[in-house]
């Protein structure tokens, strides 16, 4: 009985030891990709390249401490059983995706503000995305995420504090 414990006891620690270094390798690659503006914005979409399941970006520290103040407000008020103001899975702009033909470039910088722009195929239908970042915290991180394909353009910022111009190709 003591052998299968001292056994049993080894494999957990080992286990831990396995996952505490997942961990820290997750961890050390997320701080290595907000260090450049661009490398951020493609680890997101890396995750969306053949996955079946949408990733989950609401806990995680890629938004500005703007952004997701704006974020959870928006959560907070949401009655419980409705959906956000946002429904949509904002990287994509949409419910569903496929990518393809993905882009990142570096559209501006200039010391703490960087503009990327992505532009890619969602379920073969072009979009692009322009993503406005800050520096905080030691890293980059997105303070507004605009969509800009004309005829279905947003600007996540303006969306949660309920703009008027926040879609600005519908008809008023």
């Amino acid at each position: 009985m003591a052998t299968i414990i001292g056994e049993m006891g080894w494999m957990v620690g080992r286990f831990l030891l396995v996952m505490m270094l997942l961990a820290a390798t997750t961890l050390a690659a997320l701080a290595k990709d907000t260090q450049d503006p661009v490398a951020m914005i493609a680890s997101i979409y890396k995750s969306y390249m053949g996955k079946t399941e949408p990733p989950s970006y609401s806990s995680r520290k890629v938004y500005s401490r703007r952004l997701k103040a704006l974020i959870d407000a928006d959560e907070k008020k949401t009655v419980r059983g409705d959906d956000p103001t946002i429904d949509w899975d904002v990287f994509v702009n949409g419910q569903d995706w496929e990518l393809s033909n993905l882009k990142i470039v570096l559209a501006s910088r200039s010391g703490t503000q960087a503009q990327v722009q992505a532009s890619f195929d969602n379920l073969k239908e072009p979009v692009e995305m322009i993503f406005d970042l800050v520096q905080e915290n030691g890293g980059w991180r997105i303070d507004d995420i605009r969509a800009m394909q004309k005829g279905n353009r947003w600007d996540m910022a303006k969306v949660l504090s309920k703009a008027p111009d926040a879609f600005p190709d519908q008809v008023k």
